[in-house]
């Protein structure tokens, strides 16, 4: 289990969501743990899919849903906890793991709603190493509910480290590994 003191952690979009919406006792203790004792840290690319993703949902709503959705985007962001901007930094490392990775390692999602375009993964690829070049900038341990996509950004990073000088290694942790 991963002490939620020691942090702070930055939270991948999955992991965020994975932690607000778990109904499971461990997990709610864990977040509530961490809590205590720190913000909830995101990428400000975390802002960004969280509110591409409640506009997809109020697209295709009803009129009473619209209303729904409208009110948990409002709640989001009156407290989305801390949140680290894409600075210059946090730009460079992205650029350079971008260059080292162009395609993204994973096919497009499938789900029963839609199926992904390319060009969606490859944007939602973008966003990943974003969030992966704020956790190595920041120097905090990214947790996550993607493991394909941010393995290949360690492997990569650990690969040329003389491209990221003084950053270390990609420090990552799913979910479920934190809290058992």
């Amino acid at each position: 289990m991963l002490n939620p003191a020691s942090g702070p952690f930055l939270f991948d979009t999955s992991a965020e969501g994975w932690f607000k919406r778990s109904d499971a006792a461990a997990s709610k203790q864990w977040l509530d743990s961490y809590l205590r004792h720190h913000p909830m840290h995101i990428a400000s690319m975390t802002v960004f899919e969280r509110v591409r993703g409640y506009a997809v949902l109020w697209r295709s709503a009803t009129p009473d849903r619209k209303a729904w959705i409208e009110a948990a985007r409002i709640a989001y962001l009156q407290d989305p906890g801390h949140v680290w901007p894409v600075d210059t930094g946090i730009a460079v490392i992205a650029g350079e793991i971008s260059a080292m990775l162009p395609h993204p390692p994973t096919t497009v999602k499938r789900t029963h709603r839609m199926t992904e375009s390319r060009q969606e993964r490859l944007a939602r690829w973008r966003v990943d190493i974003v969030i992966a070049a704020t956790s190595l900038a920041s120097g905090m341990l990214l947790l996550h509910n993607n493991a394909a996509d941010f393995e290949a950004i360690r492997g990569a990073v650990e690969r040329e480290p003389l491209r990221f000088p003084k950053l270390g290694p990609l420090q990552l942790m799913r979910c479920a590994s934190a809290i058992s």
